[in-house]
């Protein structure tokens, strides 16, 4: 019985009671919810300003009010006041975040002597420093006694990505998915880390007891007998998945049919599979490969001759001086008069006068064989003649004199009394193979879907695959009859196709990386798929590549070859790019499972909820069978609630549980229901779902949870936990080496995964494309827009990992690079997936956060780029320096597709206006001086545009799409920096920021505060952030040091 129907039994009433919320019939639901967490955690409702604040107020404006009307208000009065700020009418009131923000930037403006402007009046030192004294005094004092009221952050729940995070390491489940099934979370400064934007309702509430109830029954969703391990092989051939068939993608050679390297045209567009069993004559007979034989010389492995015998045959070096010999022998069955035969592929350029020796019952036969003619029989073979053996055979081929290039692969012996006989095989199976020419995308993923993972777990899988190149020619069909082998071709018949005809297929002149991942859907989104790997087709001779893969139930193993274009279909096929004059591919032959591993019985996940209780099965689930279930229940229960609320569980807050497991079991209810409730309840219980510290200085628990939550995005581990118990992790050097353990834990990556999406907002890296008429070259290229990010998170975790200055954020002579990413960035010498850290040529634009692919892609909308946002994105998110919001009143700049105009003519005329040129002074040099990166990052010189330019660009883009666009204006990247010295492009714009290293550093350690203590960095906390810096100079700003200043700061340690 699930929780939604127990819900109908209990109310759900009472199981938010249970959980913690307090009830009140006559109220709304929504207010009930949101009362009950502010009584919950004490945080009480802020009353109205007092009478010492408003005599504060009456204080303040004693004080400031000469200076307003001596300086400020001729420019700040009224309706029409610059910047929208009317200082007669400004309250005094910080309880309001919006009116505090508005006295911290007076505070600022006044400091920095921005403001007053020299031709608003004579305002002398003396008296501006005793303003800024005055309010900022005022300011700290208040936000201090605030604290002392309340703490510094207000409490806060887990956001979807933290609750997702501590039932995979409460359950053991490290690949559930069950963040997407919880709302939004709400952001301040782009982090869903602070209290105030994680607000509580029904429809949250609602949310994780069924979120909670799904992760829990998961955890008992397995077969009562421990899975065999077994290997099975599935052949590319017999996938629906991978045959395109009749149609568009038969027609656009999404794939082939290949055996070896010879098009199988029946099996590529009529029909799935292998060919039946056929008759071939003559007999096999008794052959002898290459590879058993005996070899002198450093002969060469090859497959560019597609009729040969086995995996390769083998070749010299065409230097004739006899220092490459084989040598093979044979067994024969029976005595008698066989004939003898070598297989030489033939063709131009190989031996004219190859030396062939066969050793027999009479002696020895020496034989001169020329090469270049093909075999006679099946294509493959070559008779040399017949002689009588006893049993041993033996034949032998050197290089010595051969005129060409000699070749030696295999030999067969025929007895007579077989020459005629016919036999019957099939078609070897390790020769068959699907190519696949394409990316995969709607509508052709591809795969292995026949087979489905029996059960979840961990499986090891092996794919035989090989890179290849296809040839195809294209004769014109005009569209009124549809060419052979496409019947359910839908083309637009008014328009005239190229058909592709006689194709031919090579072996690759390079490997391919293809990307393996698993699915439980035909075609794949982003909740059913889970990553395997990658691996590399090599082009020579088919590969072997084995990957382990956690797998879903009836998950399938997907593959993308991640070189490939993903034209859109019907695409022409013509016109999809080639590589190497022709268009590269895989062949796929087979893909074999070994699994389910199981190490652990009954698994770790059912053994957190019910321990050592014996089971039996009831449907697609276990059920826990207990013989003495209440005592059962408090046992199990204590121990679940003492890892999940990562602190000392009270005894009031387990005996509020245990009542209701009982209740449920006295009622009738099975164990397994009454327990699955109760651990639903716990999970969407205040004390779960919010974090343990009460204002003050935190305890040990409270201080291990947020340290945990902060470098593991989840609850304590165990050794955590010890240290908080024994009250030891507040030693300052325990807390250093405590960072320093989790930030060498798997789990770290989180961090830097979830820290750099708030942060740099990577997770917008997918919500634009780039147009397919400005930048065909990009479409459809997941393997680049994938490579950004990664290249992102695995700089920013060698930052920490080294302990590097901050100052890398801006600039550095390094970065990582795959072969996708380097082609992206002009470096030379990065081949293949795999990443590795790659130093930049020298003036190399990149290097540094500043420039990377990802921040220039989330800073654009796929069409234009736009200094403004990347300029405000510059001084938000690296500088620390956000600009106001925009006057309502004044339009946005929208970038001219058209060409007509720059972006910096168009901006110009826009700070014309006088209430949009102070801010854009600081806004417009960092944009502009990233105006020579595209859309995708790109170093560019000139403008595309759509409809003026120098120079007209038509032709077909990687997604096979048409496209004209125009070459335009040229880039103009210089600037002038609000200080007033003037940059010429990135790299002195560069240069000029780097000038202030306290800066960039300043911004990464208030991002990180906020990211670690749920809270903004306010004017009051700005000397304990210059205690850091200087803790951190000696370092020269270093991240990790960071990162450890400020677990040591007083802003962590207390709430």
């Amino acid at each position: 019985m699930s929780i939604a129907i127990k819900m109908n039994n209990l109310s759900r009433h009472s199981l938010l009671f249970l959980c913690g919320f307090v009830v009140n019939e006559r109220s709304t639901l929504l207010s009930r919810l949101a009362l009950a967490v502010l009584i919950a955690f004490g945080i009480a409702i802020f009353a109205p300003v007092s009478d010492a604040q408003l005599s504060h107020q009456a204080d303040l404006a004693e004080t400031m009010t000469t200076l307003f009307d001596k300086h400020c208000v001729d420019c700040h009065d009224g309706g029409e006041a610059e910047g929208g700020l009317d200082l007669p009418s400004l309250e005094w009131n910080l309880e309001d975040p919006h009116l505090a923000g508005i006295w911290v930037k007076i505070h600022d403006r006044l400091a920095s002597g921005e403001m007053p402007p020299k031709d608003a009046g004579h305002l002398s030192k003396g008296r501006r420093d005793s303003a800024v004294k005055d309010l900022a005094n005022r300011i700290v004092r208040f936000q201090t006694n605030r604290d002392a009221r309340h703490g510094r952050s207000v409490s806060r729940r887990v956001n979807r990505f933290e609750y997702e995070n501590i039932l995979r390491d409460l359950l053991h489940d490290p690949y559930l998915k069950i963040a997407d099934q919880l709302p939004l979370d709400g952001q301040v400064h782009g982090f869903a880390k602070v209290g105030e934007a994680l607000d509580v309702s029904h429809v949250q509430v609602d949310a994780y007891l069924d979120a909670a109830e799904f992760a829990l029954r998961r955890a008992i969703e397995f077969p009562t007998s421990k899975p065999d391990s077994t290997t099975q092989r599935y052949y590319a051939r017999e996938q629906a998945k991978m045959w395109a068939g009749k149609g568009n993608l038969g027609w656009a050679r999404c794939s082939l049919a290949l055996e070896g390297l010879n098009i199988n045209e029946d099996y590529s567009f009529n029909k799935r599979g292998f060919a039946a069993p056929v008759e071939s004559s003559p007999s096999a007979g008794t052959i002898v490969d290459d590879t058993e034989a005996e070899r002198t010389g450093p002969w060469i492995q090859s497959t560019r001759r597609s009729n040969h015998i086995g995996d390769h045959y083998l070749a010299d070096d065409n230097k004739h001086t006899g220092a490459y010999a084989i040598t093979w022998k044979a067994r024969l069955p029976k005595p008698g008069t066989y004939e003898v035969r070598v297989s030489f592929c033939g063709g131009e350029g190989l031996a004219r006068t190859a030396p062939y020796r066969v050793r027999h019952a009479n002696g020895e036969t020496d034989l001169s064989i020329d090469q270049r003619q093909k075999p006679p029989i099946q294509g493959r073979w070559f008779p040399l003649g017949r002689f009588t053996f006893d049993r041993a055979a033996e034949v032998s081929l050197s290089n010595k004199d051969a005129q060409g290039w000699v070749i030696a692969d295999a030999v067969q012996f025929v007895h007579v009394d077989d020459l005629e006989k016919k036999i019957t095989q099939v078609r070897p199976l390790e020769d068959a193979s699907t190519a696949i020419f394409r990316g995969a995308y709607t509508p052709f993923y591809y795969g292995f879907e026949k087979f489905k993972a029996p059960v979840r777990g961990d499986y090891k899988l092996r794919l035989k695959a090989r890179s290849v190149l296809r040839q195809t020619d294209y004769v014109d069909w005009e569209g009124e009859k549809k060419p052979r082998f496409y019947p359910d071709l839908v083309l637009d018949a008014s328009r005239r196709y190229p058909t592709p005809v006689n194709d031919r297929v090579s072996s690759g002149k390079r490997s391919e990386p293809v990307k393996v991942y698993s699915s439980t859907l035909d075609e794949p989104n982003t909740q059913s798929k889970l990553p395997i790997g990658v691996f590399e087709a090599p082009p020579e001779t088919p590969g072997v590549s084995q990957l382990e893969a956690f797998l879903e139930k009836g998950a399938m193993v997907k593959l993308d070859c991640m070189r490939l274009p993903s034209p859109m279909v019907p695409a022409m096929p013509h016109t999809i790019q080639k590589t190497d004059g022709a268009y590269p591919g895989v062949a796929f032959h087979w893909l074999e499972v070994e699994g389910p591993i199981v190490k652990q019985w009954p698994p770790a996940s059912y053994r957190a909820l019910f321990g050592d209780v014996p089971f039996q099965q009831a449907g697609r689930h276990v059920q826990a069978v207990s013989e003495q279930p209440v005592k059962d229940a408090g046992t199990l229960l204590a121990a679940f609630m003492d890892r999940a609320y990562r602190r000392p569980v009270a005894e009031a807050e387990f005996d509020r549980f245990y009542r209701y497991t009982k209740q449920l079991l006295k009622e009738g209810e099975t164990f397994t229901e009454a327990m699955i409730a109760t651990y639903s309840a716990v999970l969407a219980s205040p004390e779960f779902l919010f974090h343990c510290g009460a204002p003050g200085e935190l305890d040990d628990f409270a201080l291990a949870e947020r340290i945990s939550f902060f470098l593991g995005e989840s609850m304590p581990d165990q050794h955590l936990r010890s240290l908080a118990g024994q009250g030891k992790l507040r030693e300052p050097d325990t807390l250093r080496a405590e960072v320093d353990r989790l930030l060498e834990k798997p789990e770290a990556k989180r961090f830097v995964k979830e820290f750099l999406n708030s942060w740099l907002k990577l997770d917008k890296i997918n919500d634009t494309d780039p147009d397919r008429e400005l930048y065909p070259e990009y479409a459809g290229d997941w393997w680049l827009v994938n490579s950004m990010v990664e290249e992102s998170r695995l700089y920013f975790a060698d930052l920490i990992d080294r302990d590097l200055p901050a100052r890398n954020i801006i600039d550095a002579d390094y970065t990582f690079l795959d072969e996708r990413l380097a082609r992206h960035y002009g470096v030379p010498g990065v081949f293949g997936p795999a990443f590795q850290r790659k130093s930049l040529p020298e003036n190399s634009p990149y290097g540094g956060i500043l420039t990377q692919a990802s921040v220039l892609k989330v800073t654009a909308n796929g069409t234009v780029t736009s200094p403004v946002l990347r300029g405000v994105y510059v001084m938000e998110r690296l500088l620390g320096d956000p600009p106001s919001p925009p006057p309502p009143s004044v339009p946005a700049v929208e970038p001219d597709i058209r060409g007509a105009a720059t972006i910096r003519e168009l901006l110009k005329k826009h700070r014309a206006d006088s209430s949009c040129a102070s801010c854009h002074r600081k806004i417009d040099p960092p944009g502009f001086a990233l105006e020579n990166f595209d859309v995708m990052g790109r170093w560019r010189q000139n403008y595309r545009s759509l409809a003026e330019g120098s120079m007209r660009v038509e032709g077909v883009g990687r997604s096979g799409n048409e496209f004209v666009h125009y070459i335009g204006k040229e880039v103009d990247a210089s600037g002038v920096m609000p200080s007033g010295e003037p940059f010429a492009d990135i790299l002195q714009f560069k240069k000029r920021l780097l000038q202030d290293e306290e800066a960039i550093a300043r911004n990464l350690t208030e991002q990180l505060l906020v990211y670690a203590t749920g809270a903004p960095v306010r004017f009051a906390d700005r000397d304990d952030v210059s205690v850091i810096l200087e803790k951190s100079r000696p370092s020269e700003f270093a991240v990790r040091t960071i990162i450890h200043e400020i677990i040591q700061s007083p802003l962590f340690l207390r709430k």
